[in-house]
């Protein structure tokens, strides 16, 4: 299943999983008129808080549309909905990293100017007489100056804004911010869930929903990107990588599988894969559990030392435009170098 075959852009899903307990004490506040100005919404990358943001926006435009007081389910058919999934709500602002014409790539942060213009937003008559939201994507990438103009909106906020902030390190905001925000983190929604989900919704078939949703680690949303993008061959690739880069075996079948352009969604599934575990068996292997890999070492400094190799060697071969072959062969060779030298 292709990315066009399925929504999975927050702005335009209107489902999400794992997060009723959190919705219901959200609409709760807002049913008794309670509703904070401000909100960090932190998570892990793919755990579903821009899904979560988006649905919260739509009720807080359009609260005649909710389908219940417990949720923020809403109507694909309402106007809000048919809006935000056009990116053309009026009363609505998403601050994040703008495109820069002249590099073609997205700037390293959230600039001040962004934030000047999200106030301007905030100071604005609502189109649809009720409130202005803005949503900040990722609050981590708020420069200082940034942050804090944006403390300033948090400090006196205009009557009926809402500020939903994302953040993915919330202990990277500056104190100040977190002060005036009320908190909700997202947890782990369990493995079963998300496979279950995945299935129900025709994403993938059932048994390669299993390995996606181990792999997704409780991030409900990271599943669904992964499912979209022939996650699972991705996954076996990265699998059979590590089988043969420590048994220092042939990587034939796994270079020829990533080659070419129209392998670019799931090369870049397969490098997480690895760096995440390499990761997870470092973090295990420091608390005494078991690790996902045997690396045939019991020192965690040593696979940490071989994730940061991994992780140079593949930011220097996007950066350089490496062919695939040679730096998946760099990849291999470099991890059994760290891991030998233990």
């Amino acid at each position: 299943m292709s990315m066009e075959d399925f929504p999975i852009s927050p702005h335009s899903r209107s489902d999400q999983i794992g997060r009723e307990s959190i919705e219901a004490e959200v609409r709760a506040l807002m049913e008794e008129g309670a509703l904070n100005h401000g909100w960090i919404v932190a998570g892990a990358n793919g755990a579903g808080k821009a899904t979560l943001a988006y649905r919260i926006a739509r009720g807080v435009l359009a609260p005649a549309d909710l389908k219940s007081p417990q949720t923020f389910d809403i109507s694909t058919e309402s106007q809000a909905f048919k809006l935000i999934a056009a990116g053309a709500h009026p009363d609505l602002f998403v601050a994040e990293r703008s495109w820069n014409e002249k590099t073609s790539k997205y700037q390293t942060e959230i600039t001040v100017e962004t934030i000047r213009r999200l106030i301007s937003f905030l100071n604005r008559t609502p189109a649809f007489g009720g409130y202005r939201v803005a949503i900040i994507d990722i609050a981590d990438d708020l420069n200082r100056n940034a942050a804090n103009a944006l403390l300033k909106v948090l400090e006196e906020p205009p009557a009926k804004t809402l500020l939903l902030l994302l953040a993915e390190a919330p202990g990277r905001l500056i104190a100040t911010i977190r002060s005036r925000c009320r908190r909700i983190d997202l947890r782990p929604v369990p493995d079963e869930k998300i496979m279950r989900w995945l299935v129900d919704i025709n994403a993938v078939l059932e048994d390669d929903a299993a390995v996606i949703a181990q792999f997704a680690r409780g991030r409900p949303g990271y599943a669904l990107r992964v499912a979209t993008s022939d996650g699972a061959s991705a996954i076996s690739l990265a699998n059979m990588f590590l089988n043969a880069a420590m048994g220092n075996t042939d990587l034939g079948k796994i270079t020829q599988a990533l080659s070419g352009k129209q392998s670019d969604e799931k090369w870049g599934i397969f490098q997480n894969v690895i760096l995440e575990t390499l990761s997870d068996t470092a973090r295990k292997l420091a608390q005494g559990i078991a690790p996902p890999f045997d690396f045939k070492t019991e020192n965690p400094a040593t696979v940490l030392s071989a994730w940061e190799a991994i992780l140079a060697l593949i930011s220097r071969g996007d950066a350089l435009n490496i062919d695939r072959s040679q730096l998946i062969d760099a990849m291999a060779h470099d991890l059994r170098a760290e891991i030998s030298e233990s």
